[in-house]
């Protein structure tokens, strides 16, 4: 990155930033409604732990400081970055109660001193949660800065009764990255029922890049002109082979080559009450290829009569209906995604058994969806999910896409992860990804295509980031879907601010294949804010986004006149078009593909 941009990073990244001093006071107003402190670093800076669970590495450095005015700063300085945020965290507990329901803020004024990336920002996840198993939390969100101290006020309704004591933590996740942080003036105040949590102060997220004419945003939007479009040239004569002025052109894409797509509800396709209808209505007006979501998953396929049933109409509908289908996937290897006969199975220790048990799943159901699917998801979040290891050798993932590829030899086979464009960490596991993939392709597995989840959160990272992390897979020489895209934020705003730019970034990289979101309605989508129709199908700001750029600009349809020389030129993105053309009430009609070597046609009157 070059020193200037470099240099604005770290001075424009922090969004809420105290000037005047270290940590911004919490408004008279909320101080007056007397709330009680559930937590505060401050009164007992001897009452916390630094959890470091990684071994081999540089451990992470730990100590409590005072600032000028006495108060306690804790000072952790991770020395080694990992895959994993977990794996390195500070853990404070509670020493008051919190019941179910109750309004409470949390607070926290932090500084970084030293972060191993670009933005030299830190990379922390702050979360509200039971101490123990199943870790029910009521706040988890990232957050990040640069050398300035920064102020965070996160508002959250308690999900459960939290103890107080050690069965409750406020809990700094900070593994994911090599940094120096300084963090003080932690607290958790519970309004109870004073507040709605609307009423509460939240600190508004944002990116680098997100202002309005960002050089960035130019640049790509020039790019995906020159990758992503081609030149249509339609030349009308009349019977005698003169140009003909004035001649009606009219251009309409039909499906763009580029993937729009979205995972979809089973269920919602199988019936057709008007909520169904409304869900189809939207579908087929704002995708050209679907996932469905569980139905084709192991434990989806495997869990009852009835959802495999939905899933068979699911399928059969979407064929019925011109979408492109993307199957979704034949093997994750975690226990909780499969049919319970799984891990039953697996423990009775015979590994041939075993493997032919996955196997035969397999069969099944591409058996059913030979020829109709554009691609599978074979392996689904290895780098994750790694319960069928202990009982098979990880090289057996091998002969599953050996497999595959002998089932529906028309399918594209995709490896398919997490957490790789949304964080701070996401070089560190683009490597380790790609390490895998070279290591599983050199071994015989044919790999053709990289999934890449995107799910995002409310801190997105910023899109210029987006595109250097594609740049590192460029030497795969792969081709490259977003396969599940969403952001999991109350911010509607910054939603289809990052809806917009996440598009525009992924779009002029000339790996991107296509782009998919993980569900479109609220009711039907397992993050219901990331969702782009509310319940009542009501349009979010990030709908209005996907209108504008996917079926709007990038979905060409124009008509104009032929000029002088009896010429039509106009730029088009890759796809399927239909062509009109009308003279002195006489319509001629073609079909053509649109790609990279642009089309060119004369029409005879």
């Amino acid at each position: 990155m070059k020193p200037r941009l470099t240099a604005i990073f770290a001075i424009l990244f922090c969004y809420a930033i105290s000037e005047a001093q270290e940590r911004t006071p919490l408004a008279q107003t909320l101080v007056d409604l007397d709330p009680e402190v559930v937590f505060t670093s401050d009164a007992d800076p001897s009452a916390y732990v630094v959890r470091d669970s990684r071994t081999g590495v540089k451990p992470t450095e730990s100590s409590v400081i005072t600032d000028e005015q006495g108060r306690p700063v804790y000072d952790i300085n991770v020395q080694t970055g990992d895959r994993s945020q977990y794996t390195v965290a500070a853990q404070f507990y509670t020493t008051a109660p919190v019941k179910k329901g109750d309004v409470c803020l949390a607070r926290i004024t932090m500084r970084t001193l030293f972060a191993h990336q670009e933005t030299a920002e830190c990379a922390i996840y702050f979360m509200f949660q039971q101490s123990s198993s199943p870790w029910t939390k009521s706040i988890n969100t990232q957050l990040s800065c640069g050398p300035e101290w920064t102020t965070y006020d996160l508002p959250f309704v308690a999900a459960i009764d939290y103890p107080a004591g050690k069965e409750t933590a406020i809990e700094l996740a900070l593994g994911s990255l090599a940094q120096h942080i300084q963090v003080t003036g932690i607290e958790v105040l519970n309004f109870k029922d004073k507040v709605v949590v609307g009423e509460l102060p939240q600190t508004r997220f944002t990116y680098f890049g997100r202002e309005e004419g960002a050089q960035w945003r130019n640049e790509a939007l020039a790019r995906i002109e020159e990758i992503r479009t081609a030149p249509i040239n339609v030349k009308v004569k009349d019977s005698k082979g003169r140009p003909v002025k004035g001649a009606e052109v009219k251009v309409q894409m039909q499906k763009a080559d580029f993937i729009w797509g979205t995972s979809v509800n089973e269920r919602a396709l199988a019936s057709d009450d008007p909520q169904s209808l409304r869900y189809k209505e939207i579908l087929k007006k704002y995708f050209n290829t679907a996932i469905i979501e569980n139905g084709f998953k192991g434990g989806g396929w495997y869990w009852e009569d009835s959802r495999k049933c939905n899933t068979l109409v699911a399928f059969e509908w979407l064929k019925a209906n011109g979408f492109r289908q993307r199957g979704h996937n034949l093997v994750w290897p975690g226990w909780k995604f499969n049919p319970r006969a799984t891990r039953l199975i697996a423990q009775q220790g015979d590994k041939e058994r075993f493997d032919r048990f996955i196997k035969a799943q397999f069969h099944e159901r591409m058996a059913y969806t030979k020829g109709e699917l554009i691609a599978w998801d074979v392996v689904n979040e290895i780098m994750h999910e790694k319960d069928f290891f202990p009982y098979l050798p990880e090289d057996v993932v091998v002969d599953w896409f050996k497999l595959a590829k002998e089932l529906d030899p028309d399918a594209q086979l995709f490896i398919n992860e997490y957490a790789m464009l949304n964080g701070a960490h996401s070089p560190v596991n683009i490597k380790e990804y790609i390490e895998k993939i070279v290591d599983l392709r050199s071994k015989g597995a044919p790999i053709e295509a990289v999934g890449i989840q995107g799910h995002v959160g409310t801190q997105p990272r910023s899109p210029m980031q987006v595109i250097t992390d594609l740049d590192l897979f460029i030497p795969l020489g792969l081709p490259i879907q977003i396969t599940e895209f969403d952001i999991n934020t109350t911010d509607e705003e910054l939603q289809a601010d990052y809806t917009r730019d996440f598009l525009i970034a992924v779009y002029s990289h000339p790996l991107i294949t296509g782009v998919n979101l993980w569900g479109f309605h609220q009711k039907h989508h397992w993050k219901p804010n990331a969702a782009m129709y509310r319940a009542d199908w009501t349009a979010k700001p990030n709908a209005a986004v996907w209108e504008e750029l996917v079926i709007g600009d990038w979905k060409t349809k124009y008509t104009e006149k032929t000029d002088r020389k009896g010429l039509s030129s106009e730029r088009g993105h890759f796809g399927e078009y239909i062509l009109e053309v009308t003279y002195k009430g006489q319509t001629r009609t073609l079909e053509f593909h649109l790609d990279n070597n642009g089309y060119n046609c004369e029409i005879q009157f």
